[in-house]
């Protein structure tokens, strides 16, 4: 018989942190209360081996590359739901969940039949909150205490447990629209709007480094690479997620904010491009 709750991690080419990932579920008994379900964006770094040879109960569901996150957990959720699951967990392979963390977040979406979520910290600085949820009109994410839930509309979605439920009221997670950046928020903000439950939790904790993609634009990226960096899907700055994301979050007003993301753009440009200038030409004495 099939156990009820999946955990759905999309992967692609980092063998090494996922495998931290399977070990640490393998070590807190996760393998023993729940599906471990991997989407493999079809690695090419030896990661589906490496899974098949040291965790051969996890199932693998195989990607074409063209995922993302949005697609995988779209494409795990997909399969997990046709396999009965009556909780679906998304989980980064970067996120290390602290002992009882996925059992707080199930068993809460058990009692709410909505979405749960918990609160990421910086290993390499335990004090630095880097995930968790945040409400609408507001960019600080929320920190409940022990013990205690706070209600969310975005969500991020390193470790985020959906009841079934949601899926039969909101559908799966727009994985198409948003492949990779916004699709967990976008999920999230749908499901409010329906009335249902969308909360963080103060005991589901984990450890997730932030991601540097957000720091290095106007930092250390150059000009050139920068300009590609729109039509990339794995983007922050890729037009179409921008575009899809304001559209869901703010109706008609998404063209009020759409030039916005023209003017952050134009500014990350400029800092690549002076920093590019002002570097000291090296000339022959």
């Amino acid at each position: 018989m099939s156990l009820p709750h999946w955990i759905i991690i999309p992967v692609h080419n980092r063998r090494v942190t996922t495998r931290a990932c399977l070990q640490r579920l393998r070590e807190q008994g996760i393998f023993g209360k729940a599906i471990v379900c991997l989407v493999d964006d079809a690695c090419t770094d030896g990661t589906r081996e490496m899974v098949k040879g040291e965790f051969p109960e996890v199932c693998i569901v195989d990607g074409d590359g063209n995922l993302f996150w949005g697609g995988g957990i779209l494409e795990g959720m997909y399969h997990a739901h046709q396999q009965d699951a009556e909780v679906m967990v998304w989980l980064n392979d970067d996120c290390m969940p602290l002992p009882g963390a996925i059992d707080v977040v199930v068993a809460r979406v058990l009692e709410t039949r909505g979405i749960c979520g918990g609160i990421c910290h910086d290993p390499a600085h335990p004090e630095v909150l880097t995930y968790s949820g945040t409400r609408s009109g507001s960019d600080a994410m929320v920190c409940p205490g022990s013990g205690e839930t706070e209600d969310v509309e975005l969500i991020n979605g390193n470790l985020v447990a959906v009841h079934r439920d949601v899926v039969g009221r909101i559908g799966f997670p727009p994985g198409r629209d948003l492949p990779h950046y916004g699709g967990d928020s976008v999920y999230s903000l749908r499901a409010t709007r329906a009335g249902i439950t969308c909360e963080v939790h103060g005991d589901a904790r984990a450890t997730n480094p932030p991601n540097p993609y957000f720091d290095r634009f106007g930092t250390s990226k150059p000009a050139w690479l920068l300009l590609q960096e729109p039509f990339r899907i794995g983007s922050i700055l890729y037009f179409p997620t921008y575009w899809n994301f304001l559209r869901e979050a703010f109706g008609w007003r998404a063209y009020l904010r759409w030039p916005a993301y023209f003017i952050r753009f134009a500014k990350q440009l400029a800092a690549a491009l002076g920093r590019q200038f002002s570097k000291p030409s090296s000339s022959p004495s």
